[in-house]
């Protein structure tokens, strides 16, 4: 039988209390078994600062942190304190009482964590009060842990407040108020809230508006779902935030709100903002189950919010426009950039659930865009999709709606084989509309670069109508006779839901199918 012999790492023990600790060569450790300290040594002479061993912290010494953060066992809270003393030149000295301060949470106003749902509506507003209601504490941040909460009244933010939780899935706010929002803030500035969720509980019918921000500028709003307790339903019910601004001239004070990274679903409106809201940006965050995902209006004075940003989302799964912007009298220049929309506009089925994209009922426009000035840069439609594999009647609800130009860097590809081939269906916005598409259409013999636009006029039924320009290069290895391109009009009874198709015609008998490939965009 094999021997196997493992040597064993030994350092120097012994009891602290009884022998003390003698003075360690230069990294040899020692390890006083009664009191569980470790030391290890050192010297001047290979670059220490002292020959005295030095000391390592382990877990049992957290039992016992202030008699190590001061010079003697005496320490109170009022002792001086410098963080990491002689090390950093620029450090100044404070109290372990400010120092414990930095961090300010719920516990300290009386809230205890809780896996059900407990009121904490006075703890919370004196907390914000306490904190945010001071020009002393304007910069502080009140930390709520994990945990379920009640808030049964409306909680007002004041300048410079601002609410981390631990997370969208971990900290849960619930409004049980029906006359009121949950949070609210007005003429004030620099709000923040991160890492929570808001919630209505179950079948709180309310329009009151989760978190209603008026005539507040320089707001984050991040990783913050906004939903209802009966998750994953369609209500009619409900606002996750809602932005309104009075002013004009360079005097607007609702200005500069940016929300990222967060959730809203299972309520009516994910964002509604009014007025002069000026420049909000919504990036990266999930709009779904709701009547519709941004609404735009106008407010008092026909100004409606303008200099938008809607980057980087995700729609799915809404009864009307993921995006509207109501008639306005100024230009409102938002940009939809980026975005997916998935079964958006496609009205509800027989148990008020949106339906799929490839419907062959009327419906809403995915966006709408009724003030001048906007523009969705390579946004994906997932209804564009599923119109061109249509073999049925389909009533191609417009994409967008209004007046805007629409930029698709998309890349669709199409096979022409027959003498007659469909290759692209579009949408008709009622609007007079320009259609831009580049091309690139080849085949083993035959190659043709080219930008084919139409000009299509505003109407219905009848009345649409247009004309088609096609300004091209190409070239071959045997002569052929170059095919055409023309626009027709595929119009249904239904008012405002008709398309337009372009065609290929006659594409040459001697050639194999043509492979082809192209862009779209749209100018209303």
């Amino acid at each position: 039988m094999a021997v196997v012999e493992i040597s064993k790492i030994q350092i120097r023990r012994g009891q602290e209390l009884q022998t003390g600790i003698p003075r360690l060569d230069p990294g040899e450790f020692g390890w006083a078994e009664d009191t569980e300290h470790l030391y290890i040594g050192k010297r001047i002479a290979e670059g220490a600062n002292t020959d005295e061993n030095s000391r390592i912290l382990t877990e049992n010494d957290l039992n016992n942190i202030f008699s190590l953060l001061g010079a003697n066992s005496t320490l109170t809270l009022t002792t001086l304190y410098e963080y990491r003393d002689g090390v950093l030149p620029h450090t100044e000295i404070t109290s372990v009482q400010r120092k414990l301060d930095d961090y300010v949470g719920l516990a300290d106003f009386g809230v205890a964590t809780s896996s059900t749902a407990v009121d904490i509506t006075l703890n919370f507003r004196n907390a914000v009060n306490d904190l945010f209601d001071n020009a002393e504490n304007d910069r502080r941040q009140l930390r709520v842990p994990a945990g379920n909460y009640i808030i049964d009244g409306s909680v007002t933010l004041p300048s410079y407040t601002t609410l981390i939780g631990e997370g969208s899935g971990l900290t849960k706010l619930i409004l049980t108020n029906t006359a009121t929002n949950m949070f609210k803030s007005f003429d004030s500035d620099h709000i923040t809230i991160q890492g929570m969720t808001l919630e209505y509980a179950t079948n709180l019918n309310s329009n009151y508006a989760l978190l209603s921000l008026d005539d507040v500028a320089n707001v984050e709003i991040k990783d913050v779902r906004f939903t209802t307790s009966s998750t994953f339903t369609m209500t009619n019910y409900g606002i996750g935030i809602s932005l309104s601004g009075e002013g004009s001239g360079g005097t607007e004070k609702c200005k500069d709100i940016y929300i990222d990274n967060c959730e809203f679903s299972s309520i009516g409106v994910g964002i509604i903002g009014t007025g002069t809201v000026i420049h909000p940006v919504i990036s990266n965050s999930v709009f779904s189950n709701l009547q519709q995902g941004v609404k735009f209006n106008t407010g008092t004075t026909l100004t409606a919010p303008l200099d938008g940003v809607i980057i980087s989302n995700r729609f799915e799964k809404i009864i009307r426009e993921g995006i509207f912007v109501s008639t306005a009298t100024n230009r409102t220049n938002h940009v939809s950039e980026n975005n997916i929309f998935r079964e958006v506009g496609t009205g509800p089925d027989a148990t008020g659930n949106p339906r799929g994209d490839a419907t062959t009922s009327t419906a809403y426009p995915v966006v709408s865009f009724f003030s001048p000035g906007n523009r969705s840069i390579n946004d994906h439609f997932e209804r564009q999709v599923k119109a061109a594999d249509m073999t049925t009647v389909f009533y191609y609800n417009p994409l967008i709606k209004g007046r805007a130009t629409i930029t698709n860097g998309a890349i669709y590809t199409a096979t022409i084989t027959a003498s007659t081939s469909t290759i692209v269906k579009i949408p008709l916005t009622k609007e007079d509309q320009k259609v831009t598409l580049e091309y690139s259409m080849s085949n083993s013999n035959y190659s043709r670069k080219g930008m084919l636009i139409a000009n299509i006029t505003g109407g219905t039924g009848a009345d649409v109508y247009g004309s088609t320009y096609d300004h091209y290069d190409y070239s071959w290895v045997t002569e052929v006779t170059d095919p055409t391109f023309n626009v027709d009009y595929t119009l249904s009874t239904v008012t405002n839901y008709n398309y337009v198709t372009v065609t290929c015609y006659n594409p040459p008998a001697n050639s194999t199918a043509f492979n082809f490939s192209y862009q779209i965009s749209f100018l209303s």
